[in-house]
């Protein structure tokens, strides 16, 4: 049954969307790092496929060498601008570059390259969704098929099959739900990914062609949220829930006009105020605990404020970090996770652990990307383009979710989707259509301004 209604999803976002056959690659990207490597899917054990702690399995890295090689020949064969690319996006790409550099001074550098190629396959994977000719109806057709496929295969498992979909917590006994993903953080970040995209294609529904949509479209959306919000519930994701209630919020908010133009224009003023406010209110009426136990947490943050502690009284490398994802190897994991009953293998701090992994170099670096591509898209949701709300939404909202997991340099759904959200792609001057170089963004808004100004409806 959940394969047919998937197969019937599929043949209903057919008859409405045209998907390019180089769709499959990011479609295919996206399911892997949303769920698990295609190995444990496969069932192949460690003895099959040479896997050890630090290489990972052979069988996974050439699926992701493959998918890597076969984006960079569409973006080839569709002449990407390399250079228009780079410039667009100097920060991100300054960014990327020091990491390939710090893997250098690695105590695994070969290893640590290995995953800075898997990292950077992010970017080239994107690049093909926003090379399309329609990079938004693009983005919606991988986002949405990827809830096809994530979401429904996440219920069958947790329902009735347990040994794929969860486990048992060996001190308490409680069952922790993984779905489709190979642990519970992991789970609530594809459960927020799938979401926040739902929300998105929902609310976007009402602005397709003339009887394309029906109340067939409409309920099958809103049967996928309410599986979203089911799994919500098993999972018992707080960063999840909260962050993608956040996201929505800002989403929605965008609908409004007054809030648009005003709380956009003076974001930096009003998060400043916003920030003052839960100090002042926090030393009052202690609003940061009564908080936390709303979300189901407490004030450590289900013990992460004593990993972060630990972290910190480690000696590292302050300015250049310890290489590219290179922290959590070696005898370093073993000692860290002493006294946990598992082993810690993530700082559960988006800036701690790029930190950790770079220094305040790549820190910095990090957060320049961030300022400029959020500063960017404010200004094109501030002028009322509607993925540029999604994309600023999203943004934020990973911005808070960082602050309990790390979401950065990841192959994982997060950020995949950030990464398609901050990168610009310029396009190609052809004829009348395009101004060379103009990023999409701007050439939506340019063209809805000129639509009401020629007497277009709101």
């Amino acid at each position: 049954m959940c394969v047919l209604f998937v197969l019937w999803l599929f043949a209903r976002d057919a008859k409405r969307r045209k998907m390019s056959a180089a769709l499959w690659i990011p479609l295919t990207w996206a399911f892997i790092v949303g769920s698990k490597p295609i190995s444990s899917w496969l069932g192949l054990n460690d003895q099959l496929i040479n896997a050890d702690e630090l290489e990972g399995s052979p069988f996974d890295r050439n699926i992701y060498l493959l998918l890597i090689a076969a984006g960079l020949f569409v973006l080839v064969r569709r002449r990407a601008s390399w250079g228009s690319i780079v410039k667009r996006n100097a920060w991100l790409f300054l960014y990327f570059v020091y990491l390939g550099i710090s893997v250098l001074w690695s105590d695994y550098s070969f290893v640590a390259f290995k995953r800075w190629i898997k990292d950077f396959g992010n970017v080239v994977i994107v690049l093909v969704i926003l090379a399309e000719n329609d990079p938004v109806q693009a983005t919606k057709i991988v986002l949405a098929r990827c809830a096809y496929l994530l979401i429904p295969a996440s219920l069958l498992l947790t329902r009735y099959y347990w040994v794929l979909g969860g486990y048992y917590d060996q001190w308490t006994g409680q069952p922790i739900y993984t779905g489709v993903a190979a642990d519970k953080n992991m789970f609530g970040m594809t459960l927020f990914v799938c979401g926040l995209s739902l929300i998105w294609i929902l609310t976007e529904l009402r602005k397709e062609k003339p009887g394309s949509v029906g109340n067939t479209e409409l309920f099958t959306y809103v049967g996928l949220m309410l599986m979203v919000v089911y799994l919500f519930y098993k999972a018992h994701s707080s960063t999840a829930i909260v962050c993608t209630v956040i996201g929505a919020s800002v989403f929605v908010g965008m609908k409004f006009p007054a809030i648009r133009t005003k709380v956009i224009n003076r974001l930096g003023v009003y998060s400043l105020v916003a920030g003052f406010l839960a100090l002042l209110l926090h030393a009052i009426l202690d609003l940061g605990g009564t908080f936390v136990q709303l979300v189901g947490r407490d004030l450590t943050f289900t013990g992460r404020t004593a990993i972060w502690q630990s972290l910190l009284n480690e000696k590292t490398n302050p300015l250049f970090g310890e290489g590219y994802y290179s922290f959590w190897t070696g005898d370093r994991v073993r000692r860290l996770s002493e006294g946990y009953y598992y082993l810690l293998n993530e700082a559960h701090n988006g800036l701690l652990e790029t930190y950790l992994n770079s220094g305040l170099i790549g820190l910095a670096l990090l957060f320049a990307v961030l300022f400029c591509a959020g500063k960017r898209i404010r200004q094109e949701a501030a002028a009322g383009e509607p993925f540029a709300a999604f994309r600023l939404a999203f943004l934020i909202a990973v911005v808070f979710y960082s602050a309990t997991e790390a979401v950065f340099n990841r192959l994982s759904l997060i950020w995949f989707l950030l990464l398609l959200a901050i990168i610009e792609y310029p396009r190609r001057k052809s004829g009348v259509m395009a101004r060379a170089e103009e990023p999409l963004a701007s050439q939506i808004s340019a063209s809805h301004r000129t639509w009401k100004t020629a007497g277009g409806v709101r």
